[in-house]
């Protein structure tokens, strides 16, 4: 038995290297037995846009944690949902908090044990997990040359794997598609176009139809959220696989028994944490579709927790995500995630293997903010003005 004496929150702001600033919160675990477990809500500069009360919300969940065994998974993960419970859209902040403190309750389980959360979920079935690095969309002809320099420099760093974000500028995004494979030819490969559900169903099928020859392996979010006839037919019009973020267990059913996509995005943000993903994954592996590890682009403490997961998930046969400890200019604990020749490693140790720096803990921590004229919450980084 291990209890829960002590629940800290630390909002943080980190900026990209584009300069937007995103506000996340550090979730800290303490127990009798003087563990500490560490989680992270990620990347709440989302719709609606709205920031969590912090000192209302360590109030609460003071009072919903502390005095629990942190091995009632069971009842842990009840009193969370009924608290918090999901909003069946990818935008739920209430995954995001449930998301934090679920991560920080497998850390803690794996110290409590001396074995690393990838253990906890039934050992390692890769050695890494392959990332596509992502490519944000076109907003300007400037965009257009300032992202493939991106590629180029991401391609000397060991990626040769690109998300391709779409759906804005449909012009531009095609203009770079097709400048994209003139330069990189066969030495880079399109994972995916990411429309993020910004198109309806037809347009996003007239859009692959004109670029299908630009050779890409899925697309992602080809209709308007919740679209799922919509999701269908892309798939069947196209020939394409298809992929969409799934929010909980009723949408995945969903998604499957309408044969709507070929790849369940399993973003641990979205979801709610790591236990509500395996709830997910096995109705996947049920319906033999494949998974892919999404992300919101995470600090290192959330990215670890979907390595940690991607290495012990069977179905994750679709390349990965996170890639977020690339994308802002600081974090907040002592060794960051470490990619290597495009490829997420999970970090060695008990539990996820992250250890807080106080010092850029201290440096990063101040309330969450919208800064003024920050711009689209969705479409939000590209080439720097």
């Amino acid at each position: 038995m291990s209890v829960i004496t002590a629940v800290r929150l630390t909002p943080v702001n980190v900026a990209r290297s584009t300069g937007f600033v995103c506000g996340h919160v550090i979730v800290e675990l303490e127990t009798d037995d003087g563990l500490l477990g560490i989680g992270e809500m990620s990347d709440l500069q989302h719709l609606p846009r709205f920031h969590p009360d912090v000192d209302d919300l360590t109030s609460t969940l003071q009072a919903m944690l502390i005095g629990a065994d942190i091995w009632n998974a069971n009842r842990l993960t009840g009193l969370l949902a009924e608290a918090f419970p999901p909003a069946g859209t990818l935008y739920d902040k209430g995954a995001v908090i449930r998301c934090g403190v679920d991560i920080a309750l497998w850390d803690l389980r794996g110290k409590a044990t001396g074995r690393s959360v990838t253990s906890l979920l039934g050992g390692a079935v890769r050695e890494a997990l392959p990332v596509a690095y992502p490519i944000f969309r076109q907003r300007s002809e400037a965009d257009v040359a300032a992202n493939l320099d991106v590629v180029a420099d991401r391609l000397a760093a060991g990626f040769s794997m690109f998300r391709i974000y779409v759906g804005g500028d449909l012009d531009l995004d095609e203009q770079f598609l097709r400048l994209l494979r003139e330069q990189f030819t066969d030495r880079i490969q399109i994972k995916s176009l990411d429309f993020s559900n910004l198109l309806d169903a037809p347009a996003a099928i007239r859009f692959i139809e004109r670029t299908r020859d630009v050779d890409y392996a899925l697309v992602e979010a080809p209709a308007h959220e919740g679209d799922i006839d919509g999701l269908a037919e892309v798939r069947r019009r196209t020939l394409i696989p298809v992929s969409e973020h799934v929010y909980d267990s009723r949408s995945a059913l969903r998604l499957a028994s309408e044969r709507a996509v070929d790849v369940f995005n399993v973003g641990l943000f979205a979801l709610g944490g790591i236990t509500p993903a395996q709830q997910v994954i096995a109705i996947a592996e049920a319906a033999r579709l494949d998974c892919l590890i999404g992300t919101t682009q995470e600090l290192s403490i959330g990215t670890a927790a979907a390595a940690h997961l991607g290495l012990a998930t069977v179905g994750a046969r679709v390349a990965a995500d996170p890639v977020g400890p690339l994308l802002y200019d600081g974090d907040v604990v002592t060794d960051p995630v470490t990619y290597r020749e495009g490829r997420l490693t999970a970090p060695t140790g008990p539990g996820l293997g992250m250890t807080i720096d106080a010092d850029r803990l201290r440096q990063a921590s101040g309330p969450l903010r919208w800064d003024a004229g920050s711009g689209s919450v969705i479409d939000r980084v590209g080439a720097k003005p």
